[in-house]
């Protein structure tokens, strides 16, 4: 299993920079305030966004591949940024997702977008909630579990 990790110290982070915002902001209005969140990305390249969300004063983050196993209940905030199977979306983010987590998932068209909601929400998931960029929809939802 390959997987990447950085804790990043408590101080003011600098200002990113334009291109990296484009993906960052509508990142932040979906998932909420990052600041002391622990945030998988699930990704071939995530090493930009994990860096992205250090210098925004995300308090750890960690990349792993599409395949490999996360920690369970691990992660404030679990980012797949092109999910291809929902089912492996669900498995994933039940498992890695502290409880009152949250999932965030970008797909390619509108359809795929209400199949994901739909199968999130069988699998106990709440309050689904959807950001239209241009050639990709990211979707957010909250796993309620007890702790």
């Amino acid at each position: 299993m390959i997987q990447a990790s950085v804790a990043a110290p408590l101080q003011a982070p600098p200002q990113p920079d334009t291109k990296e915002s484009d993906l960052l902001d509508p990142l932040g209005r979906l998932a909420g305030d990052m600041t002391n969140a622990r945030v998988l990305i699930v990704a071939d390249h995530g090493l930009d966004l994990m860096c992205g969300l250090i210098r925004r004063g995300c308090l750890a983050a960690t990349v792993l591949h599409p395949g490999d196993k996360p920690d369970a209940d691990n992660y404030d905030v679990v980012f797949v940024p092109l999910a291809t199977s929902p089912d492996d979306v669900i498995r994933l983010a039940g498992r890695a997702l502290a409880p009152n987590g949250r999932l965030v998932a970008g797909v390619g068209h509108a359809a795929a977008a209400v199949a994901l909601a739909r199968r999130l929400q069988l699998n106990g998931f709440s309050a689904p909630h959807s950001i239209h960029l241009p050639g990709l929809i990211l979707l957010r939802a909250n796993v309620r579990r007890p702790s």
